[in-house]
Parts: structure tokens; sequence; C-alpha cells
């Protein structure tokens, strides 16, 4: 019997790897990335208490584009950067949620970084 490889189970293994070693906390809360195949999500997220302290994505009302390019995650990277700098958030730990740290997922940090996110 030929079994399927499961692309988004080694990408849980990997998330699960690297949430292992970061957490988000009130101070330095956790910027994390989901992408579909259509869409990118980005979300700041304090693990302490449990709570999504900001967050943007290309389903929003306000994005115009398309987010399953690289075009749309910087868009949805400097809108998440627009929401933290709204409430006073300057300083994250970026989780990029089992992705390689290419195309749309750098798109969406770089943009972020350029919007005033530390990281």
């Amino acid at each position: 019997m030929i079994k399927k490889f499961d692309s988004n189970k080694a990408r849980l293994k990997r998330h699960a790897r690297v949430r292992r070693k970061i957490s988000g906390t009130p101070e330095c809360p956790r910027l994390n990335v989901f992408r579909s195949a259509k869409h990118i999500y980005a979300q700041i997220i304090d693990d302490v208490n449990g709570v999504t302290l900001a967050s943007a994505s290309s389903m929003a009302k306000d994005f115009s584009g398309n987010g399953g390019n690289v075009e749309g995650a910087k868009l949805v990277g400097e809108a998440i950067a627009k929401a933290a700098a709204d409430k006073g958030i300057k300083d994250v730990v970026f989780d990029r949620g089992g992705y390689l740290y290419h195309g749309r997922v750098q798109a969406l940090a770089e943009a972020a970084r350029e919007g005033g996110l530390n990281f």
C-alpha cells in the first residue's frame, strides 16, 4: 500500500517544535502567521493570558488585493504592524507557524519590520 505524504501534518510537527521554544508574554507577544492557498493571516498573541492582542488578514473587509501572493502578504504585514502600533506594541517574537521563512511568510515579516515591529 502506498502512503501519501501529509505535508500539513509535517508542518504541525515543525510548528509544535518551534512552539516549545518560543512563547508570547505581555511585554513581548508572539506574532503568529498562518497561510492557506488563498489567504494569509497574522495574529499578535499573549500566551501567558491566552488572548489575541491584534490581528490582520487578507479576509478583512478593508483589504484590497489577493492574499495568495507576495503582494497580499506585504499588505497584511503592514496592517498587522499598524494594528500593533495602535495597541502600543513594538517588540514581538516571530512565529512562522512551521512554514519555511520564504515567499509569503518572508514578505509578511519584512513588511511588519518596515511598519515598526522589532523582531
